[in-house]
């Protein structure tokens, strides 16, 4: 076996008998092999799923564990009982993606919702205009935004941001979007960890998570959910998507 493999068995085997020693009479008392019945070892695994919360996929790999290690034992000779005979691993978790998409809809509210930062609500409004939060947030982006494309909602939101952002501007000598809100002449930009603070803030107000990269993602579904009538050609024009990427969005589609 390679190192690692051994390495984690020791473990797995260590913390396995640490546990009988510490809450498992029969063997406290008589700390035999043969003493280890199939009933010992599965409230070992349940404790590992209840208290751990362990994946199904590492308690299949450390129930493994201890059956190949008891199977040594049983086919040696060296254990008169196999215990872990009758034990059987859980079923292959299903990785299944969940995008999120209800913001979008929910985006004339979000942006008048005051308890919201202005960085919030103006970061959530370019996200559904398709950006990214890498070009939002690069120096001269906002030299490329078109307005014409906002509606009047959005449009009044924007004024207010504008409003918002007229000192920290002044501050910082630069008409960039997302600015610091104090003074650094090396790089006045809003860096994407700072961000993520308005973000976080914000999503703990909203019982959401409000990540750039998976909104993105919801704008992405949302957006071919809503132009099913379009080519691949003009929906990878549309998001500046490869055909690659493309094709993982419509497998996913609901």
């Amino acid at each position: 076996m390679a190192p690692i493999t051994i390495s984690e068995y020791q473990h797995t085997l260590t913390d396995f008998f640490d546990y009988l020693q510490q809450f498992n009479w029969a063997y406290q008392s008589d700390p035999d092999l043969n003493n280890i019945l199939e009933n010992d070892i599965r409230d070992y695994l349940t404790m590992l799923l209840n208290q751990r919360a362990l994946k199904n996929d590492t308690y299949n790999k450390i129930m493994s564990h201890l059956n190949n290690y008891f199977k040594f034992l049983f086919t040696r000779e060296l254990i008169t009982n196999y215990p872990t005979v009758g034990l059987k691993g859980l079923p292959k978790e299903r990785l299944t993606t969940t995008f999120q998409t209800d913001w979008l809809q929910e985006l004339p509210e979000l942006l008048q919702n005051e308890q919201l930062t202005f960085y919030t609500r103006a970061a959530l409004l370019l996200l559904a205009k398709g950006f990214t939060v890498k070009e939002f947030l690069s120096p001269g982006f906002y030299q490329q935004l078109d307005l014409s494309k906002l509606t009047p909602s959005e449009r009044q939101f924007w004024s207010e941001f504008q409003t918002y952002r007229q000192p920290f501007a002044t501050l910082q000598a630069s008409q960039d979007l997302f600015l610091k809100t104090r003074r650094d002449t090396d790089q006045p930009q809003l860096t994407l960890p700072g961000l993520h603070k308005y973000l976080k803030r914000d999503g703990n107000i909203l019982k959401i998570t409000l990540l750039p990269s998976k909104l993105h993602q919801g704008y992405l579904m949302y957006y071919i959910i809503n132009h099913r009538e379009l080519s691949d050609q003009e929906l990878m024009a549309a998001l500046r998507l490869d055909p690659a990427s493309l094709a993982y969005y419509k497998k996913n589609l609901p």
